[in-house]
């Protein structure tokens, strides 16, 4: 996927807002006052050739080696806590860290940039007091350094025509680690008596809203906190809380519970419910939770520093604070806590805001975590208004974010789709997105993100069931079929065949007799993440039943042999050629397909499998559910190969002439699946076989079902028809 060039974001008029610097030495080809150095080119040592550019100077890295860096001499020490330098980097082969700092007698004293922008000039500043400079060096105390010299070191392989660095500026610069402003509360006539002011409504609305789409049963969950104990945390667990035990019983089983955890999602849970149910027991237990969380993880060093500093739960409990800084303002908190909070906010804000800190965690720049942090960052800045650096953090956000939206979403025929390979992801992070368009609005900017937004909406609209349900596509929860009669759902007013090529979706709606059906077709192949070997595969729902499914997930885990399966190519509908390596890289299926008249046909095809194309066919009528999969294998042909058909929950797989028939106790219909192909039929889990049928539900929840296994013999074609019919079968 071709990565677009973002918007740059402004200058700050006063180069670091964030800060209250006392004293600070410029090195520019801007000369402007004391303190301000011309960039000299002797000055810099490194293994990069140097040359002057209309802003600065550039230097080029070519040499094929691992390692690179540029080392910059000060005219004299210099006493200093705090560095900023305005760059920017070209494209390398393969770039696995940035790592900027200063030499000093004490060291090399830097913080790492796992995943710096690309060709955009960055202002980037790291202060010793940071959070990122914490993060990354341990905690370890650092007073004011005699710096010598500035060190930009690079670990990669640039380009085999070189890659390189431009530099426009360097600051060095010592700072007032607690700015005086931060301590000075907006107090007006209107608030007497030193009360805090309370944030405006429409921001406090919009985050109780998110809160509450994000944890649709925390009612449930409060309420068994409040009268039980139990710790509520994300994906409808509670965990058990003996009183005399600082942190919940199986707390660190999974990296889930603590990101959970960390992320504040208990505090945030229980203001959502004070506020509903206006409960001064939930408001002082949400303010008991972060009490706590700052003391034992933010003003001591917590021994889960991943977790307790993890991107994107980092950036959730931002959110938390500002819900809770609210409430402190409406219930008159004491000074000492609000004074403690605020600090947490304008720390939490400014690790946000760091390019070292930006989406730290994961493997790539372009990812869902960095929109977290910057729809938080966007929320601090309108929280935090009074503070001279609030409307640099909220042009930071957008401008990342709307980068971040270029890249990760691809808009098709009228819809905006989230290219992660998973409509629950999609689902989440378009909630995101219409949070943070709310936020845009708010801060009464110009933006795509609202209008992405809506599309976001539309695409989930278009995959999901009549009743509300979604194929389970990649990393996905799945819901099972109904356990009793679901009553009937009205059939569709209009059909519809929606064709996304560029996304990778083909999606059937129409109706058979007076039932709703829906076929999706899936050739996701825009990036690995969440992407499991579906590449082809289909999904069946008609009558309230899921016919066909995805498999879903269980958790991620993936090296367990039950979440490998899960995302295995033997846990779809779709070809599967036994023994072949199977790649989820990027760029590896196609789909194509139109209606004409009341007919559709959908033609896919990959190479996902090495040494092997993989294409289907499917052509069948809107006026009833009667389709032909037409499924073809080129390459070795002594590899053996099967389709797979992967039945719902409570589907019943009855061997017919030529076929199989699938019933459902709860459904009026039955569905035929008729080749001449020989086939098995299997059910339920079989470790050391290839060949299984498991279906994942919530997190860490699994259910046996039933797969047909249709091999498909040489030359390497096969036909399937699939039917439906009003008459079960008798015996």
């Amino acid at each position: 996927m071709i990565k677009k060039t973002p918007a740059t974001i402004s200058r700050p008029e006063h180069g670091n807002p964030d800060r209250q610097l006392e004293s600070s030495l410029h090195f520019t080809n801007k000369v402007c006052g004391a303190n301000y150095y011309a960039l000299e080119t002797t000055a810099f040592k490194g293994n990069a050739r140097t040359r002057i550019t209309a802003c600065g100077l550039g230097f080029l890295f070519h040499e094929d080696k691992k390692t690179h860096q540029i080392r910059f001499s000060l005219p004299k020490p210099y006493l200093a806590n705090g560095l900023t330098i305005r760059f920017k980097t070209s494209s390398w082969q393969s770039l696995k860290y940035v790592a900027i700092g200063f030499n000093c007698a004490e060291g090399y004293q830097h913080v790492k940039l796992a995943n710096v922008a690309i060709n955009q000039w960055i202002d980037f500043s790291i202060g010793h007091g940071d959070l990122v400079f914490g993060i990354q060096n341990d905690w370890q105390p650092t007073a004011d350094l005699m710096v010598s010299q500035v060190k930009i070191f690079f670990k990669g392989q640039p380009l085999p025509e070189g890659s390189e660095l431009e530099i426009e500026e360097i600051v060095c610069w010592k700072e007032r680690i607690t700015p005086e402003w931060l301590g000075v509360l907006d107090h007006t006539e209107r608030q007497p008596h030193n009360k805090t002011p309370r944030l405006p409504a429409a921001l406090t609305d919009k985050l109780h809203s998110y809160f509450e789409k994000c944890f649709t049963h925390s009612e449930r969950q409060i309420q068994a906190y409040l009268t039980q104990g139990n710790c509520p945390l994300y994906g409808e667990v509670s965990l058990a809380w003996p009183a005399h035990k600082k942190l919940p019983e199986d707390l660190h089983a999974t990296g889930t519970y603590r990101f959970s955890w960390h992320a504040l999602h208990p505090a945030s849970m229980l203001m959502v419910y004070a506020r509903n149910h206006e409960d001064i027991a939930a408001v002082f237990s949400a303010r008991e939770f972060i009490g706590n969380w700052l003391e034992h993880s933010y003003f001591t060093h917590d021994a889960d520093k991943k977790y307790a500093w993890y991107d994107h739960g980092t950036a959730e409990r931002m959110l938390a604070f500002i819900l809770m800084w609210d409430m402190g303002a409406q219930y008159n908190f004491d000074r000492r806590f609000m004074s403690r909070l605020r600090s947490a906010m304008f720390r939490h804000a400014q690790l946000l805001a760091s390019e070292a800190f930006y989406a730290s965690h994961q493997l790539t720049r372009y990812h869902n975590h960095a929109w977290f942090q910057d729809t938080a960052l966007l929320a601090a800045a309108l929280a935090m208004p009074e503070l001279p650096c609030a409307q640099n953090w909220a042009c930071r956000a957008q401008v990342r974010l709307e980068d971040q939206l270029d890249n990760l979403i691809i808009r098709d025929n009228g819809y905006a789709i989230f290219i992660e390979n998973s409509i629950g992801y999609h689902q989440g992070v378009q909630r995101l997105i219409t949070f943070a368009g709310e936020l845009t609005l708010l801060n009464d900017k110009n933006s795509s993100i609202p209008d992405i937004a809506r599309e976001l909406v539309q695409f989930s609209e278009l995959l999901k069931y009549p009743d509300n349900r979604t194929p389970a596509q990649g990393d996905t929860f799945r819901k099972a079929n109904p356990t009793s009669a679901s009553g009937a759902f009205a059939p569709y007013n209009n059909n519809s065949v929606d064709i996304l090529s560029k996304a990778g979706y083909a999606v059937i709606k129409s109706n058979h007799q007076k039932h709703a059906y829906m076929l999706c077709l899936f050739a996701t192949s825009l990036c690995q993440t969440h992407k499991h070997e579906d590449n082809l595969s289909l999904t069946l729902y008609m009558e309230g039943i899921e016919w066909l499914i995805d498999p879903s997930f269980n958790s991620h885990e993936y090296k367990k042999p039950l979440e490998t399966f899960l995302r295995s190519a033997w846990a779809h509908n779709n070809v599967v050629i036994k023994g072949a390596h199977y790649s989820i890289e990027p760029g590896l299926a196609q789909l194509t397909g139109a209606l004409e008249n009341s007919a559709f046909h959908m033609h896919g095809s990959h190479s996902a499998y090495h040494g092997h194309v993989v294409s289907r066919s499917i052509e069948g009528t809107l006026d009833v559910l009667d389709f032909r999969i037409t499924d073809t294998v080129t390459g070795d042909g002594t590899s053996e190969a099967f389709t797979l058909f992967h039945c719902g929950d409570g589907v019943v797989v009855t061997p017919i002439e030529q076929g199989v028939q699938l019933s459902h106790p709860h459904a009026q219909c039955s569905l035929n699946i008729l080749s001449s192909n020989s086939f098995t039929v299997i059910s339920g889990w079989h470790e050391s076989a290839d060949l299984n049928a498991m279906a994942g539900l919530g997190f860490m929840q699994a259910q046996a079902t039933t797969v047909v296994a249709f091999r498909i013999p040489p030359p390497g074609c096969s036909t399937f028809h699939i039917t439906a019919s009003s008459n079960r079968l008798t015996s």
